[in-house]
């Protein structure tokens, strides 16, 4: 048999769940070690970082993949904007994932570090990037801030996160999503 370092390594995630599950199921003094250790682990937001790849990843969308998706289809045609407000979608996705996450597991401070972020990089793609793609996709990246807002406004209720939020948006983003904010 293998040393148990390489053995853990080898795990599939499916089988990693498996194994925690069952050591929390045998002592309950295992799944305080593993909620403790997830918890510090999951703490670990940095905004910038998450703005930073977002910024990237939807910088990187093609317009070539847009005239590819736009057109007529099988069941009727597609707009061009459409095509790429789409693709935007696809690329944000799991970042509203992790944001959904962080809400329904109580974490309001990694949730609104996660917000934070995720409204730098769209506001950056919308006034900095020099990307084509972003002459098809117009209004998505506003459009986008204001499901992040919504989205973290489901899941956070503290006042103290909710000023902080709105603090960054008015000082950092000169008030970029402010009507959704209000909403």
């Amino acid at each position: 048999m293998k040393d148990r370092r390489e053995i853990i390594d080898r795990l599939s995630p499916d089988d990693a769940l498996a194994v925690l599950k069952a050591l929390v199921r045998e002592d309950d003094r295992f799944a305080d070690c593993i909620v403790e250790k997830a918890v510090a682990y999951l703490s670990n937001v940095d905004p910038e970082e998450i703005a930073a790849t977002l910024y990237a990843e939807l910088t990187a969308l093609a317009v070539e993949e847009v005239w590819d998706r736009a057109g007529p289809k099988r069941h009727g045609y597609v707009e061009p904007g459409e095509a790429a407000y789409e693709m935007v979608r696809e690329v944000i996705e799991p970042f509203l994932q992790e944001l959904r996450r962080y809400c329904a597991l109580g974490m309001g401070a990694q949730a609104s570090q996660t917000c934070v972020g995720l409204l730098q990089g769209l506001y950056w793609f919308e006034h900095e990037s020099a990307s084509e793609f972003k002459d098809w996709a117009v209004d998505a990246p506003a459009a986008f801030a204001e499901t992040v807002i919504d989205t973290w406004k489901e899941g956070v209720t503290e006042l103290a996160a909710s000023q902080g939020v709105k603090a960054f948006i008015d000082e950092e983003l000169n008030g970029w999503v402010n009507l959704a904010w209000k909403r």
